[in-house]
């Protein structure tokens, strides 16, 4: 088998089965589900609280387009997870801070992630883990 060929559609499939774990259970006392993606980013805000976070810096940090980072601050903005607040340096800009709501559930959120990873990591090595960190960090370098 050629490793190399299949290793783009095996890694795709495994971040897919992921993020479809993640957005499988509603958040927020049975309200609508969360995408991975608006998953991904509250855990961002709650982890970057203590710094201003603008849509440029979701934007560079998680490597998507602009329209794509704006319709998910919509939706969370529409869900109450978020607030865009202005700047006085500029107008122009909006920090983004997570509501009460989104702190709240966090917590939530914090704790199945635990668990999936639990489960995805259960019967590998210490051994293993390391010479996958160190085939990701090749691949990594590769990239840039």
């Amino acid at each position: 088998m050629n490793y190399k060929l299949k290793f783009c559609v095996e890694l795709k499939s495994i971040v897919n089965l992921i993020c479809r774990k993640i957005g499988q259970q509603p958040f927020c006392n049975g309200e609508e589900n969360l995408t991975s993606v608006q998953f991904w980013m509250i855990e961002y805000l709650y982890e970057n609280q203590n710094r201003d976070i603008f849509q440029r810096d979701l934007e560079s940090d998680f490597n998507i387009r602009r329209s794509t980072v704006s319709g998910i601050l919509q939706n969370l903005e529409r869900k109450g997870l978020i607030r865009k607040q202005s700047v006085n340096q500029d107008a122009r800009l909006k920090k983004i801070t997570l509501t009460e709501d989104a702190v709240s559930i966090h917590q939530e959120m914090f704790q199945r992630v635990a668990e999936m990873e639990e489960t995805l990591t259960e019967n590998i090595t210490k051994e293993e883990w390391i010479v996958f960190y160190k085939v990701l960090e090749k691949i990594k370098s590769n990239l840039k």
